[in-house]
């Protein structure tokens, strides 16, 4: 049987990580598209964790680090990965990441080449950090 001590902890506990969660940071809003459209692509920090980049009715999250051969880039909600260059494009998404919509890859490589530009691609410790320096 659990004391009303411990009871109180795990609440403030689970508390805690809900709180977490639910941690949106707005990073910025860019422009991207392909020859005669564009569109805005929003950029989030999530529960200090991953990105959201969202784009004309797509909404990608993004877990994104340096490494030696690359950029490794992982959409968990796609169920797909890949290494790809600092400098990346739509085809490079395409080909290395493997998603096949022309405008969801135009859109993930404008959130991948502004991440990479800012100094945000390096992994999932740095985010916290940045995250607090921006929502000041």
């Amino acid at each position: 049987m659990l004391t009303q001590e411990q009871k109180d902890a795990f609440r403030a506990e689970a508390l805690a990580k809900m709180r977490k969660a639910s941690q949106v940071v707005d990073l910025a809003t860019i422009p991207s598209g392909n020859i005669g459209s564009n569109w805005p692509v929003k950029i989030r920090a999530r529960a200090g964790e991953y990105f959201e980049v969202c784009g004309r009715g797509t909404s990608l999250h993004l877990y994104l680090t340096d490494t030696a051969s690359g950029y490794l880039v992982s959409v968990p909600n796609y169920n797909r990965c890949g290494l790809v260059p600092a400098d990346c494009d739509a085809y490079n998404v395409m080909d290395y990441v493997g998603l096949e919509n022309q405008v969801d890859a135009t859109t993930l490589a404008a959130g991948i080449r502004y991440l990479i530009s800012v100094g945000l691609a390096c992994g999932h410790p740095a985010i916290p950090m940045v995250t607090e320096e921006l929502g000041d």
